[in-house]
């Protein structure tokens, strides 16, 4: 772990995290506790965790959760059902139960395996009471990859604020929060290490998330991590999918960049505009989509030229 003046710099989730903000050192390590303790709790790798316990408990029985489980799963939910179940938190029974994404046994899928395993993506099979959560049918997974990363993101900001930041910049594995001071944001090329342009964001607090196939796959990003919940195979129309929205929804934002990487473009654009957001996607042919930019509170977005 690497710390700087009033910034911080480390890994967890399988990812980097850089927090920077006008505060204490000791109050950046709290902000970093936050992503760590998340982890802690809620990581599908790790058999001691309290999500280990609910994906192989919760199609037998109860189990007890906590005020902040109860908050995190109908926040999910929510994105879930905003996202017409093409994000969707059950996706675990395919991206670990078929393919094992992050696993040491990771593969690709059978066909027969994606029949099987597809009926059971649909936020609908959870069953969440006021202090637990259960599973109608037995093999639901949950799988917080395609919102964690942003909802921690949010947690850190939200508690910057709370603690008198008046500036900061939070990035979780590019799901990046920023208010109080304009910051430049690099949009990165999906097809090499460098970026394809960039936001430079005003004081305004802003959000950006970023999915991309080059994140996480078997072989080549042909076979991405980013599944599409009704046939469950990997997402093939884009290379990266960037969703921008000033205020601090990062969380649902994440959600909604896992969404629209199955969708067309114009369902691309009509999403956007329903939910007043910014879209920049690069298509596989390397062709960019944008979509909503003018209607940001931000002071450019630029692209290299080429």
């Amino acid at each position: 772990m690497r710390f700087f003046e009033k910034a911080l710099e480390a890994k967890v989730m399988s990812t980097k995290i850089l927090i920077r903000a006008n505060v204490s050192k000791s109050i950046l390590y709290q902000a970093y506790k936050i992503a760590t303790d998340f982890e802690k709790r809620y990581s599908a790798y790790k058999q001691d965790s309290f999500l280990y316990e609910i994906n192989t408990t919760a199609s037998k029985e109860k189990v007890f959760c906590e005020e902040e489980d109860i908050v995190l799963f109908k926040r999910c939910i929510e994105a879930s059902r905003l996202c017409a179940g093409a994000f969707d938190i059950t996706i675990g029974s395919l991206s670990h139960g078929a393919y094992h994404f992050g696993f040491s046994n990771q593969k690709l899928a059978s066909k027969e395996e994606l029949e099987e395993k597809k009926e059971l993506v649909n936020y609908k099979l959870l069953d969440i009471q006021e202090q637990s959560i259960s599973f109608k049918k037995s093999g639901v997974r949950i799988d917080l990859g395609g919102i964690g990363k942003g909802y921690v993101s949010k947690l850190i900001a939200l508690y910057l604020k709370e603690v008198g930041a008046t500036k900061a910049l939070v990035d979780v594995g590019g799901e990046i929060v920023g208010f109080g001071k304009s910051y430049n944001i690099a949009i990165k090329d999906p097809n090499s290490d460098g970026s394809i342009g960039f936001i430079k964001t005003s004081k305004d607090a802003i959000s950006i998330s970023t999915s991309g196939d080059y994140e996480r796959f078997i072989d080549s990003p042909q076979n991405n991590h980013i599944l599409n919940t009704q046939t469950g195979m990997s997402s093939n129309i884009y290379s990266s999918v960037t969703i921008i929205q000033n205020g601090l929804d990062i969380d649902l934002l994440d959600a909604y960049a896992t969404a629209l990487f199955n969708k067309n473009s114009n369902y691309l654009k009509e999403f956007t505009k329903a939910k007043n957001i910014g879209l920049i996607a690069i298509e596989k042919d390397s062709s960019m989509i944008l979509s909503n930019i003018k209607g940001l509170k931000v002071s450019s977005v630029a692209f290299n030229c080429t």
